[in-house]
């Protein structure tokens, strides 16, 4: 078995049998997990919203920066994230960014391929189960592909390495090969267009992915192609597909972002999320290794609510950080970094395709109506007028709306490819701890915006080639 099947065996076994119960749960002697009701394959659906603990995606975008005092303290990982390093880990080191979606897709495979036979629950029961499993495994490989297959190029997609495509659920396989990054997103689109039609409006729960998640996943994956007509075409489906067994939309933070008590709900509760995959960070809230580049702070207008979300304080220090605009996030939700399906990525999704398809009248209502849920109203004015520089806005206010929460890193990777911006030159800085002056600044190698898969798991599966 190797190194990447006893991690992804480990976490399964501890997730399920502590979620689902045991009394319906085995170790077969292939090493799958057993279930028999329908029921039992819905339950497991249940323990599959991480994205590991401590993304990389929160270090590694430019919208970070650092100071001397609290980065050395942190350890190599964190480091190297920080400093764009080739190799992130050591060899006995593993990685829960895929480790925790390797274990999701297992858990995903099991469902698909054995819940149509399960006891109990009509077809369309079971097909709804089994569609929604294949969604949630094609959101999964979109993350895997983001991490270790190159940003997509449609001139060098055939032959740039992707990820192993996965599709059974078979703990002792050991012979992975790496599809290209073409045929990894073809996968995906197939698996969300085989999947939609049997995936229901309303779920349970917005741990659960309905058609509206499953939707605005095949948007998203069209926008990371710059297809962004088809983008943008998925995402208006998907508006009318929003589910009503909870509360979707967006907060009015005028109303809602009142501190120091937020009104913003957080982890599962958080009407923002269509659906919920979450990182545990203790970067977030109550550390201060990750704080705000200054260049960042400067985008924003001095009554934009969303500067709530920082301070210049030290957590649980004294007096304030040496650098002017330098500021650590204090809130709203906590230590559980959200992605999954969220509205405000979704909107300014939305506000690029169409800027970028000449809707530039469309772009500016879809604009200014989010921003006026984020800053008084007379602030909300968007003066961009042209096709170029609107799509400039929306980058901006992506970076001002998810700002060190790891959006910015996959944004980096897609416009790599954009003439717009793939001559921009990222940097890291970390500064004096004690007076601010720049001590170390690191700039991206283009190779860095793919990361190398861990070495124990290159080690442990030999003739699979690594990145650069």
């Amino acid at each position: 078995m190797t190194l990447l099947n006893k991690f992804g065996l480990m976490l399964l076994l501890t997730t399920l049998l502590t979620s689902c119960g045991k009394d319906f749960l085995e170790v077969a002697p292939k090493g799958s997990l057993i279930a028999s009701k329908t029921f039992e394959y819905e339950n497991m659906l249940y323990t599959s919203q991480s994205i590991g603990f401590d993304i990389p995606l929160l270090v590694l975008g430019d919208d970070v920066s650092t100071l001397s005092t609290y980065f050395n303290a942190t350890n190599l990982r964190f480091q190297r994230l920080f400093r764009w390093e080739a190799d992130v880990y050591e060899q006995e080191q593993s990685a829960s960014e895929l480790q925790d979606p390797i274990k999701n897709i297992y858990l995903y495979n099991k469902i698909i391929n054995e819940v149509m036979s399960s006891e109990e629950g009509s077809m369309a029961y079971k097909r709804s189960i089994q569609a929604e499993a294949i969604a949630s495994r094609a959101y999964f490989n979109m993350m895997l592909v983001n991490y270790y297959g190159k940003p997509y190029n449609p001139e060098t997609a055939a032959t740039d390495l992707g990820i192993p495509l996965i599709t059974i659920a078979d703990v002792t396989q050991n012979n992975f090969t790496r599809a290209t990054v073409k045929e990894v997103y073809e996968s995906i689109i197939a698996d969300l267009k085989s999947s939609i039609p049997d995936m229901p409006i309303n779920v349970p729960h917005r741990l659960r992915m309905c058609r509206a998640a499953a939707e605005l996943t095949l948007a998203k994956i069209y926008w990371f192609m710059a297809d962004y007509k088809s983008a943008l075409e998925w995402i208006k489906t998907a508006k009318e597909h929003l589910p009503t067994s909870f509360e979707v939309g967006l907060y009015d933070f005028n109303q809602t972002y009142t501190n120091p008590n937020w009104s913003v709900g957080s982890g599962f509760n958080n009407i923002q999320d269509v659906m919920v995959r979450i990182s545990i960070s203790q970067w977030i809230l109550n550390g201060n290794e990750i704080l705000l580049a200054p260049w960042v702070n400067e985008l924003y207008k001095p009554n934009d609510m969303r500067l709530k979300s920082f301070t210049n304080v030290p957590y649980q220090g004294t007096g304030t950080f040496p650098v002017t605009g330098m500021k650590r996030r204090k809130g709203p939700t906590g230590a559980q970094v959200a992605h999954g399906v969220t509205m405000p990525d979704v909107t300014l999704m939305q506000a690029e395709c169409e800027a970028r398809l000449d809707l530039t009248d469309e772009a500016r209502t879809t604009l200014v109506n989010f921003r006026k849920m984020r800053m008084p109203e007379a602030d909300a004015v968007v003066n961009a007028v042209s096709k170029d520089d609107l799509i400039r806005f929306v980058i901006e206010e992506r970076v001002r709306e998810f700002a060190l929460y790891g959006h910015r890193w996959l944004d980096m990777r897609r416009l790599s490819n954009d003439p717009l911006f793939k001559n921009t030159t990222y940097t890291h800085i970390t500064y004096d701890g004690q007076n601010g002056a720049i001590m170390e600044s690191h700039t991206l190698d283009p190779l860095r915006l793919t990361l190398r898969l861990p070495r124990g798991v290159i080690d442990a599966n030999p003739g699979m080639p690594n990145n650069p």
